[in-house]
C-alpha cells in the first residue's frame, strides 16, 4: 500500500514538472511567434505603368518594431526565374527594396530572420507592371572609368523608335535616386552631379502622360582626375596626353581600361577611343 501510494506521488511530480516546463516552452516561442510581417508597399494585385517599384515591409515583435532584422525579398517573374534580395530592417523595423521591374506579371513574399527568433514568411503577393518607353542608358557606358562630378545621359524613345520630348527622367546611381531632368527635342536628358571614387551601378527610368520605362543597369567606376595617355595605334590621337581639364570631354569619346591586353601591353591606364560615337567636346584634343 505504502509503496503504491510512493509511486503515485512521484508519477504526480514528474506530471507537474512535465506542465511547468511544457507552460514555460509555449510561453516563450508564443513569444515569439508574435513576430508579423505587415506589407506596406505594394498592394497586393497592383498594375504600374513605371519602374522602378519599391516594395517595403515592416517587422514587428509584439506590435513593437524590430531593427536589424534580416528581410529577404524572393520575387518571381515566370514559373521557373526568382530573384533574392537581402535587406536589414531600419530603426522603424521597415526594409525597402527598390526593384527595377520590366514589363511582366510578379509574385512576391517576404522571409524575416533575427537571431533568437523562429523565421517568419509573409503570404504570397503579387503585382504587374506594363512599360510602353523604351529608355536607353547613354553615358557613363558600360567598363568606363568615369571623372567627377560624372555627366549621365539617357535616351527615351516611343515603342515605334521615334524620341520623347518633354519625359521627366530620374537617374539612379546604386538604387538611390539622385536626381532628374526632362528630355529634350531628341529624346535626351543630362545630368551632372559628383559621384565618389569607387564601382558603380546606375540606371534611369522615364514617364510622361501614365507611361514609363527603364533603362538596363549599367556598371561604371569613377576614377581621380589624372591625366591619360591614348595608345591606340590605329587613332590620330595616339600618344596625345588628356588632361583632367578634359576628363568631362574623355569621358564621352574614350573608354578607359586597365587590362593590359587591351591597351596594347602597357601597365599604366590608357584612353582607348570610342570610334562608333562623334561628340562635341569643350576643348579640342591635341592631334599628333
Amino acid at each position: 500500500m505504502i509503496r503504491e501510494l510512493r509511486h503515485k506521488r512521484v508519477v504526480e511530480v514528474e506530471a507537474v514538472i512535465g506542465v511547468y516546463l511544457l507552460f514555460l516552452i509555449v510561453g516563450v516561442y508564443s513569444g515569439h511567434t508574435t513576430m508579423s510581417i505587415d506589407i506596406v508597399n505594394p498592394p497586393d494585385g497592383a498594375k504600374f505603368r513605371s519602374s522602378p517599384i519599391e516594395l517595403a515591409a515592416k517587422v514587428a515583435v509584439r506590435g513593437e518594431p524590430l531593427p536589424n532584422a534580416s528581410v529577404r525579398f524572393k520575387i518571381g517573374y515566370s514559373r521557373s526565374d526568382e530573384v533574392n534580395f537581402d535587406i536589414d530592417t531600419d530603426e522603424q523595423g521597415t526594409a525597402r527594396l527598390t526593384f527595377t521591374a520590366r514589363s511582366g506579371n510578379y509574385t512576391w513574399m517576404v522571409t524575416a530572420k533575427k537571431q533568437g527568433y523562429p523565421a517568419f514568411t509573409s503570404t504570397l503577393r503579387s503585382f504587374s507592371v506594363s512599360l510602353s518607353l523604351t529608355v536607353d542608358g547613354l553615358l557613363p557606358s558600360r567598363s568606363v572609368v568615369a571623372f567627377s562630378p560624372v555627366d549621365f545621359r539617357a535616351r527615351v524613345r516611343e515603342a515605334g523608335g521615334s524620341p520623347v520630348e518633354s519625359a521627366n527622367v530620374t537617374f539612379y546611381i546604386d538604387s538611390t535616386g539622385v536626381g532628374s531632368a526632362l528630355t529634350n527635342r531628341y529624346g535626351i536628358a543630362s545630368l551632372s552631379i559628383p559621384v565618389e571614387q569607387a564601382e558603380h551601378t546606375w540606371f534611369a527610368s522615364a514617364s510622361k502622360d501614365d507611361e514609363g520605362g527603364i533603362s538596363e543597369s549599367i556598371t561604371f567606376t569613377v576614377g581621380s582626375t589624372l591625366a591619360f595617355t591614348a595608345w591606340d595605334p590605329n587613332s590620330r590621337y595616339r600618344g596625345c596626353q588628356l588632361s583632367a581639364g578634359d576628363a568631362s570631354c574623355c569621358a564621352e569619346i574614350a573608354l578607359v581600361r586597365f587590362n593590359p591586353e587591351e591597351t596594347w601591353g602597357r601597365s599604366e591606364p590608357a584612353l582607348v577611343l570610342n570610334h562608333d560615337k562623334e561628340f562635341d567636346c569643350p576643348k579640342p584634343i591635341p592631334q599628333m
